[in-house]
C-alpha cells in the first residue's frame, strides 16, 4: 500500500497538454489561449503571472469546465489520468469542488447573496457527501470556519455574505474550496481587492490549506511579490502562451525573456528605497483577434530583431540554466552574457527635482490639517429615521504636505484615507480643527467666490478609476477643454495648453478627437493627470491612481508621475494600498487606523525602522519580489479584523489587534486601554524631519 501511496505522489494530479481556447467576436476569432502545458504534482503550487488579457484566468476555467457554449476548447486536460474535455457539465460537477476547487477573485459575487453562509458551506459539503448527517455537517462546517481563521464560526454560520468583510468572505471561499479535501486548488487572484494586512492572512490561510489537504495549488496572479513566497514552479504568460516556465528562484534570479525581465524590473520593492526608475514595458498588450506574424511581443521588445517578426519562437530550454525554458529567439544570449532588466530596458535617470536642495522646513506649505474631525450619522427606523450613533471617520488628523514633496496616506480600508482626501476637496470648514490652503484657511464666512475659485485651481484631485471619472460621450479635447473653461481662458489658450499637456503625459496630440473608450487604462488614467494638471496647480490629490492597472503600465505611470513632479514643482497626497509603490513614489508617509494618525515620519524612516506595532504589521506584510528573502521573512500577521468605525475607545483603538499588548504588565495593559495615546516626536529612530508616533510602548 505505501509503495503504491507513493508512484501515486509521483505522477502528476494533473497534466495539461497542448491546451488552446478560442472564442469567436465580431472583430474575428480571439485566440485566448494557445498551446499552454505543464504537469501539477500534489503538495506543490504552480504560479501563473502576466498582464490582464494574457490568458491566465481562461486557462483556469477552461481546466474547471465553466467557460461558456461559445469556447471553443481543444488539446487535453487529465485529472488523475481522466480526460476532462470530454465530461459534459455533469459529469465535471461530480469533480468540482471533491477533486479540484476554485477560490474566486471576487467573493461577493462567487457567494450566494441570499443564503447564510452555514447553508453554503452545508450545499458544498452534502453535494458530494450525500450520506453526511445533520450533525456531522455542523461539526465540520465550524471545523473548517476554526481552520481558515473566523473567530465565533458557530455564531458567524448564520450570518449573511454582505454581513462579512472582503477578507471574511474570501475565507469563507477558501473553507469551502477545502471542504472535500480536493486534490486541486485553483486561486484566481484570490488578494487583489484586499489590503496587505488581510492579503498576508489569507496567503497564509491557503497555506495551512494547503498542508492540511495536501492539494496542488494553481496560483493566478500578477503581484510578482506574492507568487515569490507562494510558487514552487512559475509560469510566465503573454498573448495566450506561456513565453517563459521554471522554478521560482531561477525566474527570479536569471529570467532570459525580455516579457519576464519587464515584468520584474516594473515592480517596485517595499524593502529598499529607489533611486532609479522604475521599468515601463513599453506600447499595448497585443490582440489575440488580430496576432501579428512572428512573435506577439517583438511590438514592444527592446531586443526584438527582424528574425522576431517573421518566427514565433517555440518554448525550448536555455542552454546553461538547467531546467529553464523561455519562447524567445535570444534567450540563449540573454543568458551566456548574464543580462539584467537595466541592461534590456534602457530608463533614463530620474529628472532632477527643483526643490531637491532646498531642506523642507524652508519650502512653502502648500496643505496644513490640524485636529480635524469628520463624522457620519448612523441611522434607524423606517419613515422616522433616527441617529442611533456616528461613524468617527477622521478623528483628529493633523499634517502638512510641502511644496515638491509625496506625502502617502496608508493604512487598511476604513481608516479614513480617502475621506481626509475629501475634507481637503470639498473646500469647506471641516467639523472640527483647521484645513489651510496655500496659505488660507478654508472658512465658510471669510471665502467669497472668487477665492474659492482661486483655491480649485490650485488643488486637483486624480480617481483611482479613470474610466468614471472621464465622461465617455466627450472626446479628449473637451475632457481637457473643460477646466480651462471655467477658469475662462480663450480658445487659442486653451488650444495650445491642451497640446502641451499631451505632450506632458506623452501622450499623441493628434489623439484629441478620440474618446476615453478608445484608450488603454493607462492611457485614461495619463489622461485623468493631463486633466488635473490643466491649471497649473500646486497640489493634486491622488486617490489610488494606480491600483486597477497592470504592474507594467503602473510602473510608466509612477514614472510619469514622478517625472511631472520634479519638472513642475507640484505636490501630492498620495493615497495607496500598495506600499511597495508608496515606498518608491512617496518622500513623507503618514499611517491611518480608524481615523487616526499613528505614525508619520519620512518614508525611508517608516519603512527601515517602524515604531508603531500596527505599522510593523503592515511593512512586515508587503510581499516582496525575491523568494529567497520571503522564505526567511519573520511576517507580524495581524489576527481578528479592523474593528467599527462606530465604536468609541477611552484609550488606543488597536488595543483588541495589538502584538505588543501580550507583552505588557496589566498596569501598561489598563493604560493603552483607559488613556488615549498621543502624537510625540520618537528619540529612537528620527533621522529626518520629525518621526512622530502615538503609542505609549513604542
Amino acid at each position: 500500500m505505501t509503495n503504491q501511496k507513493e508512484t501515486q505522489e509521483k505522477k502528476p494530479v494533473l497534466r495539461v497538454r497542448d491546451l488552446h481556447v478560442s472564442f469567436a467576436s465580431e472583430a474575428g476569432v480571439v485566440r485566448a489561449v494557445r498551446g499552454v502545458n505543464f504537469d501539477l504534482y500534489r503538495g506543490k503550487t504552480l504560479g501563473i503571472v502576466g498582464e490582464s488579457g494574457s490568458g491566465k484566468s481562461v486557462t483556469s476555467m477552461a481546466i474547471m469546465g465553466l467557460l461558456d457554449k461559445n469556447a471553443s476548447v481543444k488539446g487535453s486536460v487529465r485529472y488523475r489520468g481522466e480526460e476532462l474535455l470530454d465530461k459534459d457539465d455533469l459529469a465535471m460537477s461530480k469533480i468540482r469542488g471533491k477533486g479540484i476547487a476554485m477560490v474566486f477573485q471576487d467573493p461577493l459575487s462567487a457567494l450566494t447573496p441570499v443564503f447564510s453562509i452555514g447553508d453554503q458551506i452545508k450545499e458544498a459539503l452534502t453535494i458530494h457527501n450525500p450520506g453526511m448527517s445533520a450533525e456531522q455537517i455542523h461539526d465540520r462546517s465550524i471545523e473548517l470556519m476554526n481552520l481558515v481563521g473566523i473567530p465565533e464560526p458557530e455564531k458567524r454560520l448564520t450570518a449573511f455574505p454582505h454581513q462579512f468583510s472582503g477578507g471574511m468572505r474570501q475565507r469563507v471561499m477558501i473553507a469551502m474550496a477545502i471542504a472535500n479535501d480536493p486534490d486541486v486548488i485553483i486561486a484566481d487572484e484570490p488578494t487583489t481587492a484586499l489590503d496587505v494586512t488581510i492579503q498576508a492572512q489569507i496567503l497564509e490561510v491557503l497555506k495551512k490549506a494547503q498542508r492540511e489537504t495536501g492539494a496542488a495549488v494553481i496560483f493566478i496572479t500578477h503581484d510578482l511579490g506574492v507568487i515569490a513566497g507562494m510558487a514552487d514552479d512559475i509560469i510566465v504568460m503573454y498573448a495566450g502562451r506561456p513565453v517563459e516556465y521554471a522554478d521560482v528562484d531561477s525566474i527570479f534570479a536569471h529570467p532570459a525573456m525580455p516579457y519576464t525581465m519587464g515584468l520584474l524590473g516594473a515592480v517596485p520593492r517595499s524593502d529598499r528605497g529607489s533611486d532609479k526608475r522604475l521599468v515601463p514595458i513599453p506600447g499595448s498588450p497585443v490582440n489575440l483577434a488580430d496576432l501579428p506574424q512572428g512573435c506577439p511581443f517583438a511590438p514592444r521588445c527592446p531586443m526584438a530583431t527582424d528574425a522576431c517578426r517573421h518566427e514565433e519562437p517555440e518554448l525550448k530550454p536555455i542552454s546553461g540554466l538547467e531546467g529553464q525554458l523561455a519562447a524567445c529567439l535570444r534567450a540563449d544570449e540573454i543568458a551566456s552574457k548574464g543580462l539584467t532588466f537595466h541592461d534590456v530596458y534602457q530608463v533614463d535617470d530620474r529628472t532632477p527635482s527643483k526643490f531637491a536642495h532646498i531642506p523642507r522646513s524652508q519650502r512653502r506649505k502648500v496643505l496644513e490639517l490640524k485636529d480635524v474631525c469628520k463624522t457620519f450619522p448612523v441611522t434607524s427606523g423606517g419613515f422616522f429615521r433616527r441617529n442611533v450613533g456616528k461613524v468617527h471617520a477622521v478623528d483628529g488628523v493633523s499634517f502638512d504636505v510641502c511644496e515638491g514633496e509625496t506625502v502617502a496616506l496608508v493604512g487598511e480600508s476604513g481608516s479614513g484615507k480617502s475621506t481626509t482626501l475629501t475634507q481637503v476637496m470639498n473646500f469647506t470648514e471641516p467639523e472640527s480643527g483647521s484645513i489651510t490652503v496655500l496659505g488660507t484657511t478654508l472658512s465658510k464666512k471669510h471665502m467669497s467666490r472668487e477665492k474659492r475659485r482661486e483655491l480649485r485651481a490650485q488643488v486637483q484631485y486624480v480617481f483611482q478609476d479613470p474610466m468614471s471619472s472621464l465622461d465617455p460621450r466627450l472626446p479628449i479635447y473637451d475632457v481637457l477643454a473643460e477646466p480651462l473653461k471655467a477658469q475662462h481662458k480663450s480658445r487659442e489658450e486653451i488650444r495650445q495648453r491642451i497640446g502641451e499637456l499631451m505632450r506632458l503625459v506623452e501622450l499623441n496630440p493628434d489623439q484629441v478627437d478620440r474618446f476615453p473608450t478608445q484608450f488603454s487604462g493607462g492611457q485614461r488614467q495619463r489622461i485623468a493627470i493631463a486633466r488635473a494638471l490643466a491649471v497649473n496647480p500646486k497640489l493634486v490629490l491622488l486617490d489610488e491612481p494606480v491600483s486597477a492597472l497592470d504592474v507594467s503600465i503602473q510602473a510608466g505611470v509612477i514614472n510619469l508621475l514622478e517625472d511631472l513632479q520634479n519638472k513642475l514643482g507640484v505636490a501630492y497626497l498620495f493615497v495607496a494600498h500598495n506600499l511597495s509603490v508608496v515606498r518608491h513614489i512617496s518622500s513623507r508617509i503618514a499611517v491611518m487606523y480608524l481615523g487616526r494618525l499613528v505614525e508619520v515620519g519620512d518614508t525611508d524612516d517608516v519603512f527601515d525602522h517602524p515604531l508603531h506595532p500596527y505599522t510593523k504589521a503592515l511593512m512586515s506584510a508587503v510581499p516582496v519580489p525575491d523568494p529567497q528573502r520571503e522564505r526567511s521573512r519573520q511576517r507580524v500577521v495581524l489576527q481578528g479584523e479592523l474593528p467599527s468605525a462606530t465604536e468609541t475607545f477611552a484609550g488606543c483603538p488597536f488595543v483588541g489587534r495589538c502584538p505588543l499588548m501580550p507583552t505588557l504588565t496589566k498596569e501598561q495593559q489598563a493604560r493603552c486601554m483607559g488613556e488615549r495615546p498621543s502624537m510625540r516626536v520618537s528619540n529612537e529612530a528620527s533621522r529626518g524631519d520629525g518621526h512622530t508616533v502615538a503609542c505609549h510602548f513604542a
